[in-house]
């Protein structure tokens, strides 16, 4: 005997999520399905999968291992890519206490108060444009992009290479 039954649509701007994602910055370690090394960093992560950015070029369906916080290497699926930015699905759940860790691990804390200027961190070429900054940028922007990534770069004791600023408008 059939039973008959349909899906009710979803509320529009509905979440289709299944699992709270978590706003973070970690950096992490992986591996591709063919041993090679990966470094990656984790934008947000979920019970079910994660946000990540590397400079190694990934493809739909590829397999990764990152190394996590409490659980050691996760096996993940690239489920879609977009420029550096890659969405992946756990391939298990991942624990509250392995999501917590991370989230613990990658929390940089409240943004340092910024009351004065400061110059550029020694050995670093203050006139460098960063890579991918459209032309149509208003006058001035890239200065502030710059001594915002050297002050932050100090607050945080890292490499101003390290730091990524995006300007969306």
């Amino acid at each position: 005997m059939p039973i008959y039954g349909h899906f009710l649509p979803s509320a529009p701007g509905a979440e289709k999520r299944f699992d709270t994602r978590r706003k973070l910055s970690l950096l992490a370690s992986g591996l591709l399905h063919d041993g090679t090394g990966l470094e990656v960093q984790i934008h947000n992560i979920s019970g079910t999968g994660l946000l990540l950015e590397s400079d190694v070029e990934l493809a739909t369906g590829d397999r990764i291992e990152i190394e996590l916080p409490h659980a050691g290497d996760i096996t993940a699926v690239v489920i879609w890519a977009k420029g550096r930015l890659f969405g992946c699905q756990f391939e298990g759940p991942v624990s509250p206490a392995t999501l917590s860790a991370v989230e613990l691990k990658g929390n940089i804390g409240p943004a340092p108060e910024m009351t004065t200027a400061v110059g550029p961190a020694p050995g670093n070429d203050e006139d460098r444009a960063a890579p991918g900054i459209d032309d149509a940028m208003p006058e001035g922007v890239q200065e502030v992009i710059d001594r915002s990534r050297e002050q932050i770069a100090r607050a945080a004791g890292i490499n101003a290479d390290r730091i990524r600023i995006f300007v969306e408008y």
